[in-house]
């Protein structure tokens, strides 16, 4: 009986990831609830700032709905940050309202309380939501394959903060007028807990009169981090995407030019026997006689399909260099191992690349020059390429006159030849009888013939008179390419390679062999992933720097000033700092996840700068000093600081330690994330308010 098995399922690796998002998701809102409890000693805090996250998700989720948007990586991705900045807004009202609370517990007025809390954070507020919102506007002018996946998160994202400003704003004050209790002193915990806190404050206060009267060791100090930073940011290699284990990979295998089915049918047998030797393979399926990308009898591939993630003791990426390595033992074949395409049709090596010129034969010269020079670099790994000059051909010369004279046209002789050649379609049949299906009609000459069966081809002339094949032809055997592909129109070669080193250090190794080995009007192009990483990388920084641009012109209109937005701005260097030394430490490479992690630090970490010097200038409205304002503000935004840091740490906290499935890709993302958010909260809660006092009092002296 026939059977049916599945040799490629995508399905599983996207529910899986999707899944593992979600955990991830439920267990960032749990540690989001917990971080209130801790810090406000309050259940009935807890509760409020917990009933936030579904609405506000809610609305990010009905607003995708509005767009056309599923939910996918990006999406479910988009929706784990936002659990760490959705509770932000909240828990800032939250804090502030509590705060106001407390200090009339004899007689106390929540109304008055969650009205006077929302307005003293008013500004903050709806400032670090413009900023996040400035900053994804420039996504949308983004342009490749990766625009494609960052729009739908950037959507997620921007509008998902949009709608959280509004939950914090008008559903928070209203709960905490409802049901906000002033704090008792009841929980041991919580009282040892609130106690060690008012120390950290009281240390911090001392820290910060320290710093102010130290300006200058204060910021010297701080160079080395910089310089430190830039080193290990030039140490980060550059890639397009996080490698993935998808559990699926395929195998190309070539063998040499002008053999048969049964060598690489016999070829295929000893590959698969070599695969299946590793337990955490579930199922092979093999396809000979053609390619992913093209057909030909030397070429097959192997379909390989591993075992649940759960049950497997190797990752897919990790099994791939292991079985490169054991398919060398077969003579007589190249062997492609790689994981699948992001693009369908196409082959999924890491490293995709074309040398084009306007001559097919200098140009073979040429790659042949151009691959002994890359054997110098096996940092490239195998590299496959579509030139293959030697492929035995028979070459037809009609004799235009005979058949001519005879009635014939060259078109009938190469219907006659494509008999012999692979077969012709020369009818069709409609079983309105049967099952109402229609087929082809295909006439093709038997496997196994030779060069001196095209004598028996016979050709009818008008008069219905036969012809042999050959009194009209002759019969000549050459070798010649395998396939002739054209490039801006000139003739190209592909190359497909997996490097064991990151995508932008192979790329200078390729481009530097081709300058030191390619003729004049020959030249070297880059496609798939190495195209969109060059890509990327340059509208990456376009983003990062015209963000910056919009942050600056956001906090300029809601603080009416040209300086306190760029003291604000100082926190996103420093954010820099420790997400370079989190992904440097984990052997991160700069690709779009990462990239995107940067740039979105800068958006989030503005909000702690923008909450210290809101504070500060409200204390001098009522009177302080410069450094008297900043020594009242600073300790004050401390708890709330830490509460919205550490929730976004610890949403993002799973990700960043790869548990769950399908981290791989928001691996990058969480460690850049949480390796800023640590760097600059700690750091722009001593630099900012030095930067602050010091443009501030210069500014005060010029007037």
């Amino acid at each position: 009986g026939i059977t049916i098995d599945i040799a490629k399922d995508d399905s599983e690796y996207i529910y899986s990831l999707i899944n593992g998002l979600g955990q991830n998701l439920i267990v960032g809102a749990v540690f989001a609830a917990l971080i209130v409890l801790l810090f406000l000693r309050s259940f009935t805090g807890m509760v409020i700032v917990s009933a936030t996250i579904p609405v506000s998700l809610f609305g990010s989720i009905f607003i995708m709905y509005l767009f056309g948007l599923t939910l996918n990586t990006m999406t479910m991705l988009g929706l784990l940050l936002l659990i760490g900045i959705v509770v932000d807004d909240a828990i800032v009202v939250l804090e502030n309202s509590q705060r106001n609370l407390n200090m009339n517990k004899s007689n106390p007025d929540r109304y008055g309380a969650s009205i006077k809390g929302a307005n003293e954070v008013f500004l903050p507020i709806v400032a670090s939501t413009l900023v996040l919102v400035a900053l994804f506007t420039v996504v949308f002018f983004m342009e490749g394959i990766a625009a494609r996946f960052f729009k739908s998160f950037g959507i997620v994202v921007s509008t998902g903060v949009v709608v959280s400003t509004f939950v914090a704003l008008t559903l928070t004050p209203m709960l905490c007028s409802k049901f906000l209790k002033p704090t008792q002193n009841t929980n041991h915990i919580f009282n040892r807990f609130d106690e060690g806190f008012k120390k950290i404050e009281n240390q911090y206060q001392m820290l910060i009169r320290w710093s102010l009267a130290h300006k200058k060791k204060v910021l010297l100090s701080g160079l080395p981090f910089l310089m430190i930073t830039l080193l290990l940011f030039g140490q980060l290699g550059g890639g397009f995407f996080p490698e993935e284990d998808e559990g699926q990979f395929v195998i190309t295998v070539k063998t040499p030019v002008g053999t048969g089915l049964e060598y690489i049918n016999d070829r295929l047998l000893k590959a698969e026997s070599i695969v299946k030797k590793y337990d955490d393979i579930e199922s092979l399926f093999t396809v000979m006689g053609a390619g992913i990308e093209s057909q030909a009898v030397n070429i097959g591939v192997i379909y390989v399909k591993l075992k649940s993630r759960n049950i497997r003791k190797i990752k897919q990426y990790d099994m791939i260099p292991k079985i490169r390595n054991d398919l060398k033992s077969i003579p007589g074949i190249k062997a492609f191992p790689s994981g699948f395409s992001f693009a369908s049709g196409t082959r999924g090596e890491a490293m995709q690349f074309t040398i084009s010129g306007p001559d097919l034969n200098v140009l073979e010269s040429a790659v042949q020059q151009f691959l002994i020079k890359l054997e110098d670099s096996p940092q490239l790994g195998n590299v496959d390429s579509s030139l293959e000059m030697n492929l035995p051909q028979v070459n037809l010369d009609i004799n235009r006159e005979l058949i001519s004279e005879l009635g014939l046209s060259t078109r009938t002789v190469a219907e006659a030849a494509n008999i012999f050649a692979g077969g012709i379609d020369v009818a069709r049949y409609n079983d309105s009888v049967g099952d109402g299906e229609r087929y082809k009609v295909r006439l093709k000459a038997e496997r196994d013939m030779t060069i001196g069966d095209l004598n028996k081809i016979y050709l009818r002339t008008p008069d219905n008179n036969l012809v042999r094949l050959d009194t009209v032809a002759t019969f000549r055997e050459d070798v010649g390419p395998s396939e002739i592909t054209r490039l801006n129109r000139g003739y190209s070669v592909y190359f497909y390679s997996d490097p064991t080193v990151p995508i932008s250090e192979a790329i200078d190794i390729i481009e530097t062999a081709a300058e030191d080995t390619l003729p004049l009007g020959y030249e070297v192009g880059f496609f798939a992933r190495a195209k969109e990483f060059k890509r990327t990388s340059t509208q990456m920084l376009f983003a990062f720097l015209t963000g910056l641009l919009l942050v600056y012109m956001v906090l300029a209109s809601q603080f009416n000033s040209f300086s306190q937005p760029l003291i604000i701005m100082v926190s996103q260097p420093l954010a820099i700092i420790g997400g370079t030394f989190g992904l440097w430490l984990v052997g991160s490479s700069l690709n779009v996840f990462s990239m995107t992690g940067l740039v979105l630090l800068t958006g989030l970490v503005a909000k702690n700068s923008i909450l210290l010097i809101d504070r500060t200038n409200q204390e001098r409205e009522s009177g302080y000093s410069i450094d008297e304002a900043l020594l009242e503000a600073c300790p004050r935004r401390l708890r709330p600081i830490l509460m919205t840091t550490l929730t976004l740490i610890l949403a993002m906290l799973m990700p960043a330690f790869g548990i769950g499935s399908g981290t791989e890709l928001s691996q990058p993302l969480a460690i850049a994330v949480v390796g800023g958010m640590i760097s600059s909260t700690f750091l722009s809660l001593i630099i900012v308010p030095i930067i602050y006092s010091w443009s501030e009092k210069y500014k005060f002296s010029s007037a």
